[in-house]
């Protein structure tokens, strides 16, 4: 048989299950807070995300360039670098530069949230994150199609606000 040949009878025994694998969106989720990190996990599991994740910025540059996720959700209050320095660092590497970047912080202020957006956060989501807030901001920039609001886990919020 030719390698081609072979190629097509690989093609013909994947699972559904493994084609959809092919397709779920990969998510970097930058997050040194457990429970934040965790309920973020969840919910975009639920989903369907393929998650990445990291409790370092530093760390966060490296899996980014190795990684090529389809976006990072970025904590500003990181413990070895500020997310925003991170994001910096991210927009100006030719191989990460086009990754949407939504920061996900406590740090609430408008003069906050400016500060993310010329740094080159895509979005800006403040903690306590509203989950339908979070999902279409996510889908804005993964999907033509947005959750739609309304449905039972979209509408709730997450009650957790530690951390940067």
């Amino acid at each position: 048989m030719s390698r081609s040949g072979y190629r097509d009878a690989a093609e013909k025994t994947k699972t559904l299950a493994h084609r959809e694998n092919e397709k779920r969106k990969r998510i970097l989720v930058v997050e040194d807070h457990q429970l934040s990190l965790t309920l973020l996990k969840q919910l975009l599991g639920v989903h369907g995300y393929e998650i990445l994740e990291t409790p370092e910025g530093l760390q966060a540059i490296d899996i980014a360039r190795d990684e090529q996720p389809d976006l990072i959700l970025m904590d500003i209050g990181l413990p070895d670098i500020c997310g925003l320095d991170v994001t910096r660092r991210l927009k100006q590497d030719d191989k990460t530069k086009t990754i949407p970047i939504i920061a996900v912080t406590a740090l609430a202020t408008p003069e906050e949230e400016k500060k993310g957006l010329e740094s080159g956060c895509d979005a800006y989501v403040a903690k306590p994150i509203t989950l339908d807030n979070l999902l279409r901001t996510i889908e804005s920039f993964l999907s033509p199609f947005p959750f739609a609001v309304g449905s039972p886990i979209v509408n709730r919020t997450l009650q957790v606000s530690e951390g940067g």
